[in-house]
């Protein structure tokens, strides 16, 4: 006597939407920023595109000549406050614009971050 198994009806959605890994919203910002190469101390000029508590995207005047991986630090003003925070490149969207994710904060620099992230989402709910 052989026992089989009921078949299992398996639904799969024709579409299945990609998993998203980002973790924090990113609010559009335009401002002028630095990305340093650590390793070789080179600097780049160029545009901070957006932001979140946990990285930016920053677009590159020169293009950008290192790979994923590469720990940086990233210098910016916004809403008239400096930042300058270590991170590693996590993405290359095009040969000038790179995603980056901050690494190593303290709690002082992570609570003023946070604080300008809530300000620029009030100052984007107020215009939009």
């Amino acid at each position: 006597m052989t026992v089989t198994e009921p078949k299992r009806n398996l639904h799969f959605p024709a579409n299945p939407c990609p998993r998203e890994r980002r973790t924090h919203s990113r609010l559009s910002v335009d401002d002028s920023s630095i990305i340093i190469l650590v390793r070789i101390g080179s600097r780049l000029v160029g545009r901070i595109v957006d932001i979140s508590v946990g990285g930016c995207r920053i677009r590159c005047d020169e293009l950008f000549p290192v790979g994923i991986y590469t720990r940086v630090e990233t210098e910016f003003r916004i809403e008239g406050l400096p930042f300058r925070l270590g991170g590693v490149v996590q993405a290359i969207h095009d040969r000038h614009t790179v995603g980056i994710r901050f690494l190593d904060m303290s709690s002082r620099k992570r609570e003023q971050l946070d604080q300008l992230v809530e300000e620029i989402e009030a100052q984007h709910d107020h215009q939009g």
